[in-house]
């Protein structure tokens, strides 16, 4: 997958072309060992009505419960 990325030369920011890996096995085991269960948690924490507050605080005590973990390729 190609993505268009900004470089900060100088005091201004190029856009360049980056190849980005989507696929891999780091990006698959992320995805299966930390982002599905964070994800849950977010899901039953957030319900309607809720301030942005809130909601920043569940994602912030979901993101706590998965730090440090060393993935499992």
């Amino acid at each position: 997958m190609l993505k268009v990325k900004l470089l900060a030369s100088g005091r201004s920011l190029t856009p360049y072309i980056a190849r980005v890996v989507t696929g891999g096995r780091v990006q698959k085991a992320f995805a299966e060992q930390i982002g599905k269960p964070a994800g849950a948690c977010v899901r039953a924490g957030v319900h309607a009505g809720m301030g942005q507050g809130a909601i920043r605080k569940v994602v912030a005590d979901c993101g706590k419960a998965h730090a440090g973990t060393k993935l499992r390729m």
